[in-house]
């Protein structure tokens, strides 16, 4: 997203947030507001000689950022909080992360996982389109996985750590938005995005 007006041309990436029960045919229309801008995740230019730790710091970057912003949500999931419905009565609601809509890429990011690997199972990119089906990358595999990579480099050696991180199918990123945030599991919230999913994945992995 482009800020231009008032910013220095600057670039952020727009989060934006709406509820579960509101119907898709609502959320569809823009003129009915069904999503609402959260924050602008900053993108920032970072200073070391080595492209893949800037791209490691940026994904560092926006995890920290969305931690800020969706604190109070992780709060909300685990001692509820009273909100009005559209009615004007209080309900006690929780918030847990029903699903989280975005591009391939920015789901891997997300997830915690590399780009060559599945989002949602442990499979890698050698095994997409094999008869196997692999089990889910749960939200316990992915923070293990990170305990092994912290115990093998310290996250401070950008590049060891990144070798480490590759190696067991991860991104680079400790702290993850989800975690903390009670019955979040990416393999479930993470979801089916129509271009690389569908399109681009049967294409490269069953047509060619």
């Amino acid at each position: 997203m482009n800020i231009s007006v008032m910013s220095g041309n600057h670039m952020a990436y727009p989060l934006l947030i709406s509820l579960a029960n509101i119907d898709a045919h609502i959320c569809s229309k823009t003129s009915l507001h069904a999503y609402l801008l959260v924050a602008l995740l900053p993108i920032a230019k970072f200073t070391h000689k080595t492209t893949r730790v800037h791209s490691l710091l940026q994904d560092w970057l926006v995890h920290e950022a969305l931690n800020i912003v969706l604190a109070p949500l992780k709060t909300a999931t685990q001692i509820g909080i009273m909100m009005s419905d559209p009615v004007g009565n209080l309900r006690y609601c929780f918030t847990p992360i029903a699903a989280w809509i975005t591009d391939t890429p920015e789901e891997s990011l997300l997830s915690g996982t590399g780009p060559k690997v599945s989002l949602v199972t442990i499979a890698s990119s050698k095994q997409f389109g094999n008869a196997h089906q692999h089990e889910l990358c749960t939200a316990d595999h992915t923070l293990a996985a990170i305990h092994t990579a912290c115990s093998q480099y310290s996250p401070n050696d950008h590049i060891g750590f990144l070798k480490a991180a590759k190696w067991l199918g991860l991104n680079g990123v400790i702290d993850l938005v989800w975690t903390g945030w009670p019955l979040s599991q990416p393999c479930y919230f993470i979801t089916l995005e129509v271009l690389h999913h569908f399109f681009r994945f049967a294409w490269n992995h069953d047509i060619q």
